[in-house]
């Protein structure tokens, strides 16, 4: 009787722990496709249970959380360190699947030694040809500089802050959104 017992409890486990493993690899189909055209080190994340989209980026040190409101993401692109203009620096490009200003861009500069984050905004801007009314804040206990460039980007916001030896910059339509980027991060 106990071998019976024994034997029924491991098919029920069996057929419980195939039938997760199902449902997990269902679940996760949208993020494998997002992947597929990463490098290493570069990749989505979706949580197990409910909607929560991450983006890690091992390769610069850096991954934040998506959007909640954007339900995950249509796309995601990364850029690998390039220079121009005397600016070293790499990239992630994301679209969200809904909502309105679901696209953010996030770049990420090395720096040398202690620059003025301000001086640093204002600069790149005129070095690339871009205009911008500055201003400084915060966003949660994170210094920022931040902008709206209406002559090339359509309006869109840029938000400048500082970790360590680089400067991200966020570009996107939202304030919002950059905002929820930048405090979800880990930079």
């Amino acid at each position: 009787m106990k071998k019976k017992i024994i034997i029924i409890i491991s098919i029920v486990l069996i057929l419980v722990a195939g039938g997760g493993f199902f449902w997990w690899n269902g679940n996760q189909k949208d993020v494998k496709e997002l992947n597929k055209n990463l490098p290493k080190g570069v990749m989505v994340v979706k949580s197990l249970f409910g909607e929560e989209y991450k983006v890690v980026n091992k390769i610069d040190g850096y991954e934040f959380k998506v959007p909640k409101e954007w339900k995950g993401l249509n796309e995601i692109e990364y850029i690998p360190e390039r220079s121009e203009r005397g600016y070293s620096g790499d990239s992630i490009n994301i679209e969200g699947k809904e909502g309105f200003g679901r696209v953010a861009g996030v770049d990420r500069f090395r720096v040398e030694g202690n620059v003025s984050l301000e001086v640093w905004a204002k600069k790149s801007f005129e070095d690339f040809g871009l205009s911008g009314e500055f201003s400084q804040g915060r966003v949660g206990q994170i210094e920022i500089v931040k902008t709206q460039e209406k002559l090339h980007f359509g309006g869109e916001y840029v938000y400048f802050f500082k970790k360590s030896l680089a400067i991200y910059n966020i570009t996107g339509p939202s304030e919002e959104f950059i905002q929820e980027i930048i405090l979800n991060g880990k930079w």
